[in-house]
């Protein structure tokens, strides 16, 4: 499929070169008076054509990775899938390809990312992916213990604030939005599986870019209340969803609870 995509670009890039040859030659025998450096039809050197083609090869295997990300995902998961090692492990190299004069093998790049992620590969992966965000986001090991209250488990997460132009609320520091983006992204995940799908929706909304607060604010989900630090955010998890966090990073995010001790 993907060859062929590649072989209608390479046909337009030639029927296009003949047009625009066409439209020059034209050009000189009307107004052959003028000079070279005057006339308005300029032909493409084959060093464009062939960057052309390059960039446009490399959006192709981009957008097959972007495929396989929303494919391979697990319903309100987020799969990361690095290109360069896509690539790596396809044997793709689109550079050798077409100075060898041949079509890179972006179906064969789909094929090895079908394999490795269909089935449950790709859940597999990106509940990993979610628990490692969750580990780090809130520090946790296996030495570190997690705060009960008799209502609630909380967990606090460590997010600069700055303050709001001519305004008493507070937002996301710029050195803390990453960080948080991924942990807030984690837990949305977790919630997904765990089948809380207003817990999810509701953590999937919080764009950390626009979320504006005061002191000590609370934002209330079912199983989860946030409140608002000036240097923290405070995860108050029910019992219940609490142990079902538990369980979700015990079975995904053990190796990385142990590289965190």
């Amino acid at each position: 499929m993907y060859k062929a995509i590649i072989e209608q670009f390479i046909a337009a890039q030639t029927a296009a070169h003949a047009a625009y040859a066409a439209a020059a030659a034209f050009e000189r025998e009307t107004v052959a008076a003028i000079p070279d450096h005057y006339r308005s039809v300029e032909l493409r050197s084959e060093y464009r054509t062939a960057q052309e083609l390059d960039k446009f090869c490399r959006s192709v295997a981009s957008g097959v990775v972007n495929r396989a990300r929303r494919e391979f995902a697990p319903a309100g998961a987020r799969l990361d899938i690095a290109h360069e090692d896509e690539y790596k492990r396809a044997g793709l190299d689109i550079d050798a390809a077409l100075r060898a004069g041949k079509i890179p093998d972006i179906d064969g790049l789909w094929a090895s990312m079908a394999r490795r992620y269909g089935g449950h590969g790709g859940a597999e992966l990106a509940y990993q992916q979610a628990a490692q965000r969750i580990i780090s986001g809130f520090g946790l090991n296996r030495k570190r213990e997690v705060k009960r209250t008799a209502s609630a488990v909380v967990l606090r997460k460590h997010v600069t604030s700055e303050a709001c132009y001519r305004r008493t609320a507070r937002k996301v520091g710029y050195y803390s939005y990453q960080s948080t983006a991924d942990c807030l992204s984690g837990l949305s995940t977790f919630a997904a599986k765990a089948g809380h799908q207003l817990l999810a929706g509701g953590l999937s909304q919080i764009n950390v870019h626009d979320v504006e607060y005061n002191y000590r604010e609370k934002l209330s989900y079912p199983g989860l209340d946030i409140v608002f630090f000036k240097d923290a955010w405070e995860f108050k998890l029910s019992h219940h969803v609490a142990d079902e966090l538990m369980l979700f990073l015990g079975e995904y995010g053990e190796a990385f609870m142990q590289e965190a001790a």
